[in-house]
């Protein structure tokens, strides 16, 4: 099976060489544990070793991310100028066919085999207001006209097929950035019964440590054991 480097250094090593291709592996974590900077981190080692990636964000803009990540060496304006990277944010999105749209067309523009998705959170709040995912409710809900509704685990869970359906149709190796609440590693605890690998990232404060671990990976020998990690001035690495 080939695999996709993480990038993280020392990561490869407990999961017997790098993420199975073409795998949807959840990067789960609460605020502060390192989420977004593991993402950036394996965009720009992929992109720099013949291995272009798209990176989504429905949080931040591109130029707060790229100036963020300028102190720890990596210089994502001169990968995308070279079609090497892309990192734009999502706006406005109507429907999760927008969102394909957006994927489809950057991930072909620069023929890209990495993709990350920062967060599925966001894209989960909002499924309720997809037309696509609602068609089918009840219609007595839906003369209600309420302009938000909660999602239930029903349309989350059509959500996420979709969305991991279409993310192997690309042929990319895609990390799906996802808060993690109340013991669930997703918002709703869905999807990490239907992507192929968890990985939490924690933070110790009393202990003054952070430490990350690998809860399920498809197809692939991996550790159990926790991790002690660094955020050094070249990025996250295992210690």
């Amino acid at each position: 099976m080939k695999r996709i480097k993480s990038g993280i250094p020392g990561l490869d090593r407990v999961m017997k060489g790098g993420f199975p291709e073409r795998s949807v592996v959840l990067v789960s974590g609460e605020p502060g544990t390192g989420k977004t900077l593991f993402g950036l981190q394996y965009i720009y080692s992929g992109a720099n070793n013949g291995e272009p990636g798209v990176y989504l964000s429905f949080e931040q803009e591109s130029e707060e991310l790229t100036e963020a990540i300028k102190p720890l060496g990596m210089d994502f304006p001169k990968l995308e100028k070279q079609n090497k990277a892309r990192i734009l944010r999502a706006k406005n999105v109507r429907d999760v066919t927008e969102v394909f749209e957006i994927l489809g067309e950057q991930v072909k523009a620069i023929k890209a085999k990495r993709l990350v998705i920062d967060s599925l959170s966001s894209i989960e709040i909002f499924a309720s207001t997809f037309k696509s995912m609602v068609k089918d409710l009840p219609p007595m809900t839906l003369e209600r006209k309420f302009t938000f509704l909660p999602p239930s685990t029903a349309v989350i869970r059509r959500l996420l097929y979709h969305i991991i359906d279409y993310l192997k149709s690309l042929n990319v190796t895609t990390l799906l950035i996802s808060e993690a609440q109340n013991n669930k590693y997703s918002r709703y605890g869905v999807a990490e019964f239907l992507s192929d690998g968890i990985i939490r990232l924690t933070t110790h404060k009393a202990l003054d440590t952070r430490k990350l671990e690998i809860i399920k990976m498809r197809n692939t020998e991996h550790t159990l054991k926790p991790q002690t990690i660094q955020i050094t001035k070249k990025g996250l690495m295992l210690v």
